[in-house]
């Protein structure tokens, strides 16, 4: 943690990435803050950031944008890695929800006895 000009707390990057993987890992959000000496609201506002990847979770201040105002990275690697991250998530959803409509169409099978298609009103 460093301090600004006007005593404002300013936290690298990866501070806020390892508070936000706490919670998201399932510790309680408010014990998290407590024990990192931070206000709920900060690091839920992290969590929600860390929601839309962690290249949101910056670290001083703002992104520079670029000319079509667009948040420029400083260092390639770490978007890749970001990016690699993301699609692996991504990856695991398609899993996930790829299995439960599987589970959906056997017991929706199972139901209709024959495994025929159900009718309808018509």
């Amino acid at each position: 943690m460093k301090k600004t000009r006007n005593g404002l707390r300013r936290y690298s990057r990866e501070f806020k990435i390892a508070a936000v993987r706490r919670v998201v890992e399932g510790e309680v959000a408010s014990e998290v803050a407590r024990d990192l000496g931070l206000s709920y609201q900060v690091l839920w506002r992290w969590v929600k950031q860390g929601e839309k990847g962690e290249d949101q979770l910056h670290e001083w201040g703002r992104p520079k944008r670029n000319e079509s105002g667009v948040a420029s990275e400083t260092n390639p690697q770490r978007r890749i890695a970001e990016l690699e991250r993301l699609v692996g998530r991504q990856e695991m959803e398609i899993r996930f929800l790829d299995r439960a409509l599987r589970r959906i169409e056997e017991l929706r099978q199972r139901k209709n006895g024959d495994g025929g298609g159900a009718s309808s009103k018509g």
